[in-house]
């Protein structure tokens, strides 16, 4: 286990909003390099103190406010994804209001982090609130909200039967110009092949984003890269394959140095190569 330096310093904080409390650790180096603060997000093995130690050593090399919100299964059961049944994002725009009152550097766009389900709440907040985040890193999600209006959300941003569908749509349309100018990084592990519980599986998610983790990440960068070039917008974005790494975040991190990658903005290792958009 790593431990802070005596100069670094980790406080809990919570946050109120009207679909919850969140509460969440801050890292606070002593030597602030004026980056952005970084938010990370964990999956669905909710393990928010194991993130803190493992972003604690990456928080005093770049100089930068780490926080780690903690989304309990208790509080916070299903929290992937902003929906009628739980909206995280007004969460974690209370989190960061909250911290702002103490810490300018919360008022402006963060860097947002997640991994598998925090990858998926990470970037359906960036597309509800692009204007609140920096850089947007990607990593191991199960699946996405695809920048495609020819498949009803929440697959993608169009509308089906089901009167939600629209309301979803129209508002992440309107911000959807400032989403697709955001800085992407995509990660995936090239061990991340398995169709395990954990993963959403329908015939219907199948054909429309690929049957495994990875084949899901290309169908979000080619999505992505498809609807910035269609508004006019040089996309931003990269997919970054970490050899030998499962779905895994710890084993991620240790061996193929995701946080060093993530904190200070590195896509060693990028994989280039042509992406079709999946028919």
């Amino acid at each position: 286990m790593h431990r802070p330096t005596f100069a670094t310093i980790v406080t809990t904080h919570r946050a109120a909003s009207p679909s919850g409390t969140l509460p969440a650790r801050i890292i606070k180096p002593a030597g602030r390099s004026g980056l952005p603060p970084l938010v990370v997000l964990h999956g669905i093995s909710r393990n928010a103190d194991e993130l803190v130690d493992l972003f604690t050593p990456e928080a005093e090399t770049s100089g930068r406010v780490v926080v780690v919100p903690h989304f309990s299964e208790r509080d916070w059961p299903h929290f992937q994804r902003p929906c009628r049944a739980a909206r995280p994002d007004q969460a974690l725009l209370a989190m960061l209001s909250h911290l702002a009152q103490g810490d300018a550097a919360f008022a402006g766009p963060v860097d947002v982090f997640g991994h598998s389900g925090g990858a998926q709440l990470a970037h359906r907040f960036a597309m509800l609130y692009p204007h609140r985040v920096g850089r947007l890193s990607l990593a191991a999600a199960g699946w996405y909200c695809l920048p495609d209006a020819s498949m009803a959300y929440p697959y993608g941003l169009g509308v089906d039967e089901d009167p939600a569908s629209l309301c979803w749509a129209r508002r992440h349309e309107q911000a959807l110009g400032a989403y697709l100018r955001l800085p992407v990084q995509v990660f995936v592990g090239l061990e991340d092949s398995l169709r395990d519980d954990t993963l959403r599986k329908t015939p219907r998610l199948d054909r429309l984003q690929g049957p495994t983790r990875i084949a899901r990440a290309r169908t979000y960068v080619a999505h992505f890269r498809k609807a910035a070039q269609a508004k006019g917008i040089t996309p931003d974005i990269s997919l970054t394959h970490l050899p030998g790494i499962g779905h895994d975040v710890t084993q991620a991190i240790r061996d193929a140095g995701l946080a060093t990658k993530v904190a200070r903005g590195v896509t060693t290792s990028r994989s280039w190569f042509p992406l079709e958009v999946a028919s």
